[in-house]
């Protein structure tokens, strides 16, 4: 499924991909390592760039001790620095004060589509 997506996601794909991402974050729960899968639908999901998946990409990062190493921050500020801060920042969302923690403020917008760039070539996108 991830590897059609890859493919050729369209917005469309939003809701499957979020889903994909959850499950994915619920597998690294009872596992170890980061996987492939869970990597590229993390990615694929950032690709989308808004601000309510850094939700999603968080429990992705904290699943286990590897994901939490493994997992890029930019996942999480894909949407941009100042809309996903702002998005955080108004939310009372139970992980609210530990997501503005790990937030990687020093990161700009040129910092992000140079990963973003970085992980396409990696997916061979």
């Amino acid at each position: 499924m991830l590897s059609a997506l890859h493919r050729g996601h369209k917005p469309e794909d939003l809701p499957l991909l979020r889903f994909l991402a959850e499950q994915e974050a619920l597998c690294r729960g009872n596992s170890q390592g980061l996987g492939e899968q869970a990597a590229l639908a993390g990615f694929l999901l950032a690709e989308h760039r808004r601000p309510e998946d850094v939700w999603r990409h968080f429990a992705i990062k904290r699943a286990n001790f590897d994901t939490g190493c493994a997992y890029d921050v930019e996942h999480l500020l894909a949407a941009g620095v100042a809309a996903t801060v702002d998005h955080v920042r108004a939310s009372d969302h139970p992980d609210r004060d530990e997501v503005l923690e790990l937030l990687d403020l020093s990161l700009d917008e040129d910092d992000l589509e140079d990963w973003f760039e970085h992980r396409r070539e990696w997916f061979g996108a």
